[in-house]
């Protein structure tokens, strides 16, 4: 059986390279002539780190990240530090070493091919497959021939940011920059590569580019001396709170912001659409071996539709934080994030794949497992704590909390779960 998997993305390659990992076959296609440059997503967020170890790619990103650390300013004048727990670093590094390790198994990004309809039919030929998943981004053209709705609303002009990779000179390269009080600039280094991301927000409907960039500079921050220069990707981002409520239609799936769209308040996007392919890869892999049935593909809407609610919740008010930051110049726009946006607290406790058998002090089932670094990775792990005995998922989740007497054996887990 073979998975094709549209869009090459952060989350298309991280769900490419579990199923290959697992000995899945697995195409992975994108409609793009040429690996994408920007930074765009540019931070990871702990839980992520977590997942990109089982993957095998962690220590790739951290060489190529650094922690977070911005200097504030408020009506131009400088206010404190701003510091969090997120690994910075530009989306297209993190998609290189996706990349770089799915070839390891054989597996190589097919560009300049597009999907045409759901039976596989691309722009270079029919793709045959037995399950198809859309991680094809918010204009997902996966999710527009399934016909889901993708409800929510898209936020009016004052919103619009500008957006950019380019070269800047006259600033501290050691951590970044951001202006409130005439709106919202920000200058963000990189560890390994020149560019820095440029963010622009001042209520106008521009179209980016350099001269754009600099003359915002020199309009909202007033600070001579500071130049920008060769730009290698412009873009704009308009704010959209939107998701789907389905996230399988029979052998097709959606994930990342194929199924969801949000603000970026907290940075939460490309992690959450790595965690959707790390939540389905083993699913897909256990059904395709032969070592579940086909219901257990149901709990992958079960489970990542809740967290994509209450990634758009969480978002939305992080982003009316940061607003109301700029808007009154408080300097308090690091209200717009929290602890919770590390993602180490989500969990699936209300899923059918969350059993809770006996009372202890630990973790309940569907919970991150915090042993992470002492699981077997790829597969199932049982852990004995006294009378305690723990079964956990391939994806670092507790599937079962059970006494000496439970049947705690994965055959069981997979097929008597319903």
């Amino acid at each position: 059986m073979t998975v094709l998997v549209v869009g090459a993305g952060p989350t298309g390659l991280a769900l490419g390279l579990d199923l290959a990992r697992r000995g899945v076959p697995v195409r992975v296609i994108d409609k793009a002539p040429a690996y994408f440059v920007g930074s765009r997503g540019k931070g990871i967020q702990d839980r992520s780190l977590e997942v990109l170890a089982d993957l095998g790619v962690r220590d790739e990103v951290l060489a190529a990240g650094r922690p977070s650390k911005m200097s504030l300013y408020v009506n131009r004048e400088f206010s404190h530090e701003v510091a969090s727990g997120t690994l910075i670093i530009p989306q297209w590094k993190v998609e290189e070493a996706l990349r770089d390790k799915l070839a390891e198994h054989g597996v190589k990004v097919e560009l300049d091919t597009e999907l045409l309809a759901l039976d596989g039919t691309t722009s270079r030929g029919r793709i045959d497959a037995d399950y198809l998943v859309g991680c094809d981004g918010g204009r997902s053209t996966v999710r527009k021939l399934l016909g889901v709705p993708f409800e929510g609303v898209s936020a009016d002009g004052e919103h619009l940011m500008l957006l950019g990779d380019v070269e800047v000179d006259g600033l501290d390269a050691d951590r970044g920059h951001m202006w409130i009080g005439e709106g919202f600039y920000a200058l963000t280094p990189f560890r390994t590569v020149p560019q820095w991301q440029v963010q622009i927000v001042n209520g106008q409907d521009t179209e980016p580019s350099l001269e754009v960039f600099q003359r915002l500079f020199d309009e909202m921050v007033g600070m001579p001396g500071v130049t920008l220069s060769n730009p290698t990707w412009l873009s704009t981002y308009r704010v959209n709170i939107r998701m789907v409520r389905q996230f399988r239609v029979g052998n097709v799936f959606l994930a990342g912001d194929a199924a969801h769209v949000h603000p970026p308040a907290g940075g939460l996007g490309m992690n959450t659409g790595i965690q959707d392919a790390y939540n389905l890869g083993w699913k897909l892999a256990a059904v395709i071996n032969g070592e579940a049935g086909d219901m257990l593909l149901d709990t992958y809407e079960l489970e990542r539709l809740p967290i994509a609610e209450w990634t758009l919740g969480t978002t939305a008010k992080g982003l009316e934080k940061i607003v109301e930051a700029v808007q009154q110049g408080t300097g308090g726009i690091e209200a717009g994030t929290s602890s919770e946006h590390r993602q180490l607290g989500l969990g699936y406790p209300t899923s059918p794949l969350s059993r809770t058998l006996v009372e202890w002090d630990g973790p309940k089932a569907g919970f991150r497992a915090p042993w992470q670094e002492s699981l077997r990775r790829q597969d199932f792990t049982l852990l004995t704590f006294d009378d305690v005995r723990v079964l956990v998922r391939p994806d670092g989740h507790i599937g079962v909390v059970g006494g000496p007497s439970d049947d705690l054996s994965v055959s069981t887990y997979l097929t008597d779960t319903w």
